[in-house]
């Protein structure tokens, strides 16, 4: 092994010697496994740093390392997601407080990634002794991890602050590089971190390399399929339960947009989203899905939840069609909920919103609340409804105090402007048993139901 190679001999010349004819004699993978220990020697300053390195690399809380991430990419079926995740100011904390303060800091970053995680088919490796990676085997999951990303590790201050015993807050956060498929994930992966680096962006996607050919192609593909899927009408709405939490009977159901392909496998959202709001047919996408959901809602008594972006609500056609729909089928029953990001320029014409679709009884719901971008001043200035807590929320009250003690405040303070109360993720029951002893209204997750079909609901 490489590793040997080095505790054997010193002598950078005769390591060296021993790494090139190792390498020409090396499988694929321990291959990679070269390039990993090159990297290592560039960011170090020394071989007794290098040494320390790699006795701690695959001894974070006991994670697989490199050498099992590049296994089980190997073993995939089908797409998955690569997240790998770079950690920033390691030389800076090891000048200032020492490698053991370090690798305190490593192991801490480690074990908050580690309690994110809770579905069988994502795991978590240690690559390197500043690399983490997240694989998601299972496409469902992709958008869910995506956003756990961009707005629990990054907009989370407690995720980038390690409170050392001897030194207080120690500040120290990720560079993150996010590949998806099946080829050469974790080199696009690394690719992407490199680009972000350069970008000084907190992540990057791959997107273009010098594979730009293949991805080109790929992404044409997947526009074909998304303007094949509007033209055909097969964008689809699919239904998961929302219930009471003190009494687990549905109260409503949100709408949520599926792609159906002519094999039958259906398509969430994170594949093809993207490529409508690139392709300006957006509002023809959600016009489609909104037609389809109001027939479901016109055939049936139950209330339902449909969502709209900033982007809906300030185009005037959209505004026309909403109100279209309202005017043919009535909105009692309906909830609009309301993505609450950075793109809200005018909290004006939200608050217009709100108010012509109260004129036709509807409510409304503020989606991902907590998520990072979340302003109490302007939403509480607004008619609203509900709360949905973001998931990525959610998934920590069983292991992170501070998350239930957000809660209850967040639950306390709503009840106390008379808005109800929703959290989503809630796959357990023990999870579900935390959110309704923390006092919200109502929950949603794979708990009571996943998103269906209309007919798996009786919802014809």
């Amino acid at each position: 092994m490489v590793w040997n190679i080095m505790n054997k001999d010193r002598n950078i010349l005769d390591y060296l010697e021993k790494l090139k004819d190792f390498y020409k004699k090396s499988t694929d993978n321990q291959q990679m496994l070269f390039f990993q220990l090159i990297d290592t020697i560039l960011e170090s300053k020394d071989l007794e740093e290098i040494s320390f390195e790699i006795k701690n690399v695959e001894k974070i809380d006991a994670l697989s390392g490199r050498e099992v991430l590049i296994e089980d990419i190997e073993l995939l079926e089908d797409e998955a997601m690569l997240i790998v995740f770079q950690l920033n100011q390691t030389d800076a904390i090891k000048q200032l407080y020492g490698a053991e303060v370090l690798k305190e800091v490593i192991t801490d970053k480690a074990s908050k990634l580690k309690s994110i995680i809770n579905e069988s088919g994502v795991s978590l490796y240690s690559i390197s002794f500043q690399k983490f990676a997240i694989l998601v085997r299972d496409k469902a999951l992709f958008d869910r991890y995506f956003s756990i990303l961009k707005f629990s590790i990054f907009n989370n201050i407690d995720n980038s602050v390690y409170n050392s015993k001897t030194y207080g807050e120690i500040l120290s956060d990720f560079t993150v590089g996010v590949s998806y498929g099946r080829d050469h994930l974790y080199h696009r992966a690394n690719i992407a971190i490199q680009e972000a680096v350069l970008s000084k962006s907190r992540y990057k996607i791959y997107d273009k390399n010098a594979d730009g050919l293949e991805l080109k192609k790929a992404t044409l593909d997947k526009f074909r399929v998304y303007k094949t899927a509007l033209h055909d009408g097969h964008i689809v709405p699919y239904f998961q339960p929302i219930v009471s939490a003190s009494t687990e009977e549905i109260i409503k159901y949100e709408a949520l947009a599926r792609l159906v392909l002519p094999d039958g496998r259906v398509i969430s959202p994170i594949d093809f989203l993207n490529t409508a709001i690139e392709d300006k047919t957006f509002e023809f996408f959600t016009r489609q899905m909104m037609q389809k959901v109001f027939i479901v809602y016109g055939n049936n008594s139950c209330e339902i939840s449909i969502n709209l972006t900033y982007e809906n609500i300030k185009s005037k056609t959209m505004l026309e069609y909403i109100k279209n729909r309202l005017e043919k089928y009535g909105g009692e029953r309906i909830t609009f909920e309301i993505v609450e990001t950075e793109e809200i320029v005018e909290y004006k014409i939200v608050e217009n919103f709100i108010k012509m679709v109260k004129e036709y009884g509807c409510k409304i719901s503020i989606d991902d609340f907590g998520s990072g971008y979340s302003n109490f001043t302007n939403l509480f200035k607004l008619d609203i409804d509900y709360i949905k807590i973001d998931g990525t929320i959610t998934t920590r009250l069983l292991d992170a105090e501070k998350a239930r003690i957000m809660i209850r405040g967040l639950v306390g303070f709503a009840k106390s402007v008379n808005v109800k109360t929703i959290a989503e993720f809630v796959s357990s029951k023990e999870l579900f048993e935390c959110v309704r002893k923390l006092g919200v209204d109502y929950v949603q997750g794979y708990y009571h139901g996943e998103p269906k079909n209309a007919k798996d609901y009786g919802l014809e």
